[in-house]
């Protein structure tokens, strides 16, 4: 029930928000992306092998790279630092929006890509999505398509259980396909 609470006041707030922020929108292909947002979803011990992995791809390519998460613990025991971030419940008021102090953290930076490579909908991370100042916002349709400017359509995507097909959808499936595009997709300006 308060989920279903918490996504209607998300969407009233995502309405409002697009009336008054007048975002300028571009289209940045990998090449010319020079700072990432990556938003990603906490595995249950905070290792986030897989994302540091990830991190690491995009800063040899030479991008200046900002992750934030979010982990469904209690108690978050990944250090805050700079450019890496792990929220929690608790950074969050009861609808599932962070806190204040993020916002205003966010809103002194400016992106040209961001990246949501969650597998699951958090309204945590939409939250971020939504107030982040990026020219380009690339994400998987899980949730409002109207988020992004780039959707990786996944609903159709699911773990098959025979093993000659096996398959499961996870965070480096995300980023690999919306990369793969981002590196494929020419334009003439």
């Amino acid at each position: 029930m308060f989920e279903k609470l918490n996504r209607t006041i998300f969407q009233k707030r995502f309405k409002k928000f697009k009336q008054i922020e007048e975002r300028e929108r571009r289209f940045v292909n990998y090449n010319s992306a020079k700072t990432i947002m990556l938003l990603f979803e906490s595995d249950y011990t905070e290792n986030n092998q897989e994302v540091r992995e990830l991190i690491r791809k995009l800063t040899a390519d030479g991008k200046k790279v900002m992750a934030w998460g979010f982990s469904a613990n209690k108690v978050v025991v990944s250090p805050i630092l700079p450019d890496f971030r792990i929220l929690n419940k608790k950074n969050c008021d009861f609808t599932q929006k962070p806190a204040e102090s993020f916002f205003r953290e966010l809103e002194s930076v400016q992106f040209d890509l961001l990246l949501d490579i969650t597998v699951h909908d958090i309204l945590p991370l939409n939250y971020l999505t939504l107030y982040a100042h990026a020219g380009f916002k690339a994400g998987a349709g899980k949730s409002d398509p109207l988020l992004y400017d780039f959707v990786l359509d996944i609903k159709h995507l699911t773990t098959l259980s025979d093993e000659e097909n096996a398959f499961e959808l996870d965070a480096s499936y995300i980023y690999n396909q919306i990369i793969f595009y981002l590196k494929s997709i020419q334009t003439s300006d």
